[in-house]
């Protein structure tokens, strides 16, 4: 503020304190002032639309206006001009009132010859320069943080269109499959995803994946992990061999990229033709099978063979293994968001009562048995919302394609 004269808009009726104020401020050393007197409070308003001000000091007290709506008057027409107010006899309340809604200050009149007076002008100004910028900072954040949230919603209406709404269809020996599938995530974007691939008109592979964490950046890996899908398309009706592969490539582009992440992975092929299903597990939760032949639930196992993640370790192979498939069987897969779900004392759902959930629905074709599990979680942890991402899969055996539990 060094070399610039200042200008002060004084807006008093008083003759005497209009001299003091201009005395103090001509005998200031630091800076040079230049003082307008208005009288009454529409003048002031005038001026400060009409010429250039730095300042308004403003007296509570005058012929067309008084108390503390002379300055919420004063502060509506006057635009962004900081404002002092001079507080007379009996004002100091409202004069703190009008600091409190947006005055810079309140300098009691028995000070006008103090040398205080021009230090107080400079200190407003400048108070109100940083609040300015302030809010003109936090406006552009809120502007900048409105374009994000629409590109975030952009984002999760392309995410949601890449999932699977149509599936393929596949049947043998009079038996089709039919799949369902869940999707609540955590934050605007998702870390988890599945597919359904088509590998023959009898052959299914189903695939889910988790990657570590959530949000924008678990989004921007699962996105190249479903990228690398097509690839690995040759391998993809032998499990094992196809999370090998796909863990390879993910594990060197971590590895080049310096990503510190993993993907968990389940994939299973249903084949009707041979009535059998072959899985692979890469460090996620076991897939649920349900046998409502023989009324049984229970988890496709890697009977010991447990693996880490993909894309932690560059070498590891991930094994195979089978099972029968018959008509009216079901297998659900899900994320841990599901399992991992916790009540108001930090109790988690957990894999045993999710079984439980499943074994008392055993009749339920999977597109009612995903969601009831859902709610069912939800009810457990008293909360709608989850902290983590959930993605459920699920797929019938569903005898001559008719609807699930009525006859062919």
């Amino acid at each position: 503020m060094a070399g610039k004269t200042i200008k002060v808009l004084l807006v008093e009726d008083n003759p005497i304190d209009v001299l003091l104020v201009r005395a103090t401020l001509a005998a200031a050393s630091e800076v040079a002032f230049e003082l307008t007197n208005a009288t009454r409070l529409e003048a002031a308003i005038r001026l400060a639309r009409t010429e250039r001000f730095d300042v308004m000091l403003l007296d509570l007290g005058l012929p067309d206006a008084h108390g503390f709506a002379t300055f919420e008057r004063a502060r509506a027409g006057a635009g962004e001009l900081p404002i002092l107010v001079l507080s007379g006899l009996g004002d100091d309340q409202v004069a703190m009132r009008a600091v409190q809604e947006g005055a810079q200050d309140f300098i009691p009149k028995a000070g006008l010859l103090d040398a205080l007076l021009p230090r107080a002008i400079r200190y407003a100004i400048e108070r109100h320069r940083v609040q300015v910028e302030l809010a003109n900072h936090a406006a552009e954040l809120r502007r900048k943080n409105l374009e994000l949230m629409e590109e975030l919603t952009m984002a999760r209406e392309i995410q949601q269109a890449l999932l699977p709404h149509h599936y393929p269809r596949f049947s043998a020996h009079q038996n089709v499959l039919h799949f369902a599938h869940c999707y609540r995530p955590a934050a605007s974007l998702s870390g988890d995803f599945f597919n359904v691939l088509r590998l023959s008109e009898n052959q299914a592979g189903v695939l889910i994946c988790d990657v570590m964490g959530h949000g924008v950046r678990a989004a921007l890996i699962g996105t190249l992990a479903r990228g690398l899908v097509d690839q690995f398309m040759p391998v993809a009706t032998r499990p094992g061999e196809f999370l090998s592969a796909l863990n390879h490539e993910l594990s060197d582009t971590f590895k080049k990229g310096g990503i510190d992440a993993f993907v968990t992975a389940f994939y299973f092929v249903a084949d009707l033709e041979r009535r059998r299903i072959t899985y692979a597990n890469a460090g996620h939760p076991n897939a649920l099978f349900l046998r409502r032949g023989l009324g049984t639930v229970d988890w496709l196992r890697v009977n010991g063979h447990h693996k880490p993640p993909l894309g932690m370790l560059d070498a590891t192979q991930y094994p195979s293994f089978e099972s029968n498939l018959a008509a009216s069987d079901s297998i659900v897969l899900f994320t841990d968001g599901l399992f991992e779900a916790e009540n108001s004392t930090g109790e988690r759902f957990g894999r045993q009562r999710l079984l439980e959930a499943v074994g008392r629905r055993m009749e339920m074709p999977c597109e009612r048995l995903l969601d009831e599990l859902v709610h069912e979680s939800q009810e457990f942890a008293g909360r709608e919302d989850f902290t983590d991402d959930v993605c459920l899969v699920g797929m019938d055996v569903v005898k001559g394609g008719a609807a699930f539990g009525q006859a062919a």
